[in-house]
């Protein structure tokens, strides 16, 4: 099976599993209608034959999934175990850096602390025995609980048919409804609240995974004789861990610290961790963390903690985040409903509850009204990794416009409110000519690159410093591509071969040159890494020269540019233009099936690419035939644009079912298109008139 590298691979594995188990289950339901009509069979003959059915559901379940849970327990196991060793090398990180700064601290010497390692080798060894203990009793009790509840669907489907349920269809919906609303819920806790194995094994890994990764930690403190350490303060805290946010502890759980409380270092006594973690810090799927304390460098206490009005906004982002998060629960659920269900007309009606519940889970897109609120808005889509020491589960837009913000989160929304996929660690810009800089971008004027090492976001602050940087770089992305077009003729070898490519596609890159475009193209790397499995990448990657051209230019560069425009596509409702293996693989990931979500249909406005690789855009290289020829196009191209804004319907085939904003979007597009047109004009106008080769 594919390799897990995160929770929430294992997760999305369990609850494949579930699904199928119901899947499973319904299917035979729908084949056995089919056999009782044809043969006319009674319910006692369908109850035997369904029986008959359970038994080889039983052993086809155990022969299959046991391999299944076999191998997500290896992976479980070396997940857990590789939190220890990150933890480990994030915080050697942390203190050679600090020792730099001036934090004087010297590694303690291996005799003074190999018991301590030792009893730390044991803990994780227990954390990791415990661990597969429990999800090895709840992958069992999943299988139980499946075989269970079929048996009562067997049996329950005849009563509700005896009391009037109408048809078969109801009768068996009647009888599968609990259970497909809940889902297998075989794991109870101790306070009676039951969860799925996919929602057990979510908290029991994120849990073991966190406290390996802590304990690594601890143990290259104690290596350095460093006990101290600072609840972090982050954007939206645990209640439970609230209280603790901005106080320093001595850690005497993972960093052997003295049980006094006492620091080593200045004598200051401060609360001991194992005292906070007793009052619920660090409960099971805490978000929150801490990070070394080095006494006299590390920012202190005080500005670390909530002020009133900060303590104010977090209460109600808490309301918040729980009213969604049940939104989601509800949404999933009537998804489940409308999935399993055999009866149309349940279908629909469950149907049209989980569209409700995704409108209530997935607020509509509304521009932030300040660049703080629009960083707030675009963190609902990053996560913290315990490794991460560059996103940090943030978005930071420092540097580029509040318009091309609201661009990127729009796009952003897009896509999760659409679909169930991975959320990145981040955002963030970055000035094209530094160190950085140069590392990240290929070139000072790309506008996005996806770090799949890092799974997060970097931006150009110099192209979307504001709006006319954006349609500066976009106006010479067409420049370039008018240049290639019209001088194709002149090109040789592999520049001629790439400019062909280009021109077959009938467009370089697929977008209409904002920064939402750009960021759904960079969302395309990052399900490639992070959702599609190796083995489907291969089968849809070997079909890649099949439908590359038929979608841009770009798309024929490279595997991954090729996946990155297949989503870009996708995301616009041009499907019929690429691999049905790779619409098929992201339909099932839609959270509302055969929908949008008022992302907006086929558009043929697109984007010209930078093709500044095989091309010089200066006009003045160009000659004057050459820049009349464009003069004319662009002429052609703004009568095309005003004839859309005055009837768009004409031109738009869906127009009407389109929504206001959708339709407003398109407006200004075009418009921004017209200016971007005159401007191009003028610009060759003038230099014609240099060369005194101008007449009207």
């Amino acid at each position: 099976m594919p390799k897990l590298n995160t929770v929430y691979d294992i997760g999305a594995a369990f609850e494949a599993i579930e699904n199928e188990l119901i899947s499973s289950m319904i299917r035979n339901m729908r084949r056995h209608k089919l056999e009782e009509i044809d043969e006319d069979k009674q319910w006692a003959m369908w109850q035997a034959l369904q029986l008959k059915s359970l038994e080889k559901y039983k052993k086809d379940n155990q022969k299959k999934y046991g391999k299944q849970f076999k191998d997500i327990n290896a992976q479980i196991k070396t997940l857990i175990s590789l939190s220890r060793s990150e933890g480990e090398m994030a915080q050697e990180i942390a203190i050679l850096e600090a020792i730099r700064n001036g934090f004087p601290a010297k590694r303690i010497s291996k005799g003074a602390t190999a018991e301590f390692f030792k009893v730390n080798d044991r803990k994780l060894e227990t954390l990791i025995n415990a661990t597969m203990n429990d999800m090895q009793k709840a992958e069992i009790a999943v299988l139980r609980m499946a075989n269970d509840q079929y048996r009562k669907v067997i049996y329950n489907a005849q009563v509700y048919a005896n009391t009037g349920a109408g048809t078969y269809e109801k009768a068996v919906d009647m009888a599968t409804e609990d259970f497909v609303k809940a889902g297998l819920n075989c794991v109870q806790y101790a306070n009676g609240a039951r969860h799925t194995l996919a929602d057990y094994a979510d908290m029991a890994i994120r849990t073991a995974s966190k406290r390996a990764y802590l304990q690594g930690e601890g143990q290259k403190r104690q290596e350095w004789g460093i006990s101290t350490v600072i609840m972090n303060k982050r954007g939206n805290p645990c209640p439970k861990c609230l209280p603790f946010v901005g106080k320093v502890l001595v850690d005497d759980v993972w960093s052997n610290g003295p049980k006094d409380g006492k620091s080593p270092v200045t004598g200051i006594k401060y609360p001991l961790m194992s005292k906070a973690i007793a009052a619920g810090l660090y409960h099971p799927r805490c978000k929150d963390s801490h990070t070394t304390y080095f006494e006299g460098i590390s920012t202190p206490p005080e500005k670390s903690r909530y002020t009133k009005a900060e303590l104010n906004e977090l209460v109600r982002k808490q309301e918040q985040e729980n009213r969604q998060q049940y939104a989601k629960r509800q949404e999933k659920k009537f998804g489940r409903l409308a999935e399993f269900s055999l009866d149309p007309e349940n279908q629909k009606r469950y149907e049209t509850r989980r569209r409700e519940w995704n409108v209530e889970a997935h607020p509509p897109f509304k521009p932030a009204q300040t660049m703080e609120e629009a960083q707030q808005y675009a963190q609902q889509f990053c996560k913290e990794s315990m490794l991460d020491r560059v996103f940090k589960g943030k978005a930071d837009y420092k540097g580029i416009s509040l318009e091309n913000a609201n661009s990127i989160n729009e796009g952003l929304n897009d896509i999760y409110s659409a679909y169930d996929i991975p959320k990145i660690n981040g955002v963030k810009t970055i000035d094209p000519k530094s160190a950085k800089g140069k590392k990240i971008f290929t070139s000072e004027d790309a506008v996005m690159a996806y770090s799949p090492v890092e799974n997060g976001i970097y931006i150009n602050k110099a192209v979307l410093k504001n709006e006319k940087t954006l349609d500066d770089y976009n106006k010479k992305s067409k420049e370039a591509w008018e240049v290639v077009m019209d001088n194709i003729d002149t090109l040789e070898g592999n520049k001629r071969e790439l400019a062909e490519r280009y021109k077959a596609a009938g467009r370089s890159l697929i977008g209409d040159g904002s920064a939402k475009d750009y960021i759904t193209h960079e969302m395309g790397h990052h399900i490639q890494w992070q959702l599609f499995d190796a083995k489907t990448i291969n089968e849809i990657g070997e079909d890649a020269k099949k439908y590359a051209g038929k979608i841009s230019g770009y798309a024929t560069a490279s595997k991954t540019e090729y996946f990155a425009e297949s989503f870009a596509a996708y995301m616009k409702g041009q499907t019929d233009i690429l691999d049905p293996k790779f619409v098929n693989f992201l339909d099932k990931k839609a959270i509302v099936k055969k929908a949008r979500n008022g992302i907006m249909k086929k558009n043929e406005d697109t984007l010209k690419m930078d093709l500044q690789l095989f091309a010089e855009s200066d006009i003045k290289n160009q000659e004057s035939g050459s820049l009349k020829r464009a003069i004319r196009k662009y002429q052609k191209r703004i009568k095309e644009h005003e004839n859309k804004l005055e009837n768009p319907a004409l031109y738009c085939s869906d127009w009407n079912d389109k929504m206001t904003c959708e339709q407003e979007g398109l407006k200004r597009h075009w418009k921004k298109e017209i200016r971007n047109f005159n401007q191009a004009i003028e610009d060759r106008v003038n230099e014609l008139m240099e060369r005194g080769d101008y007449n009207g």
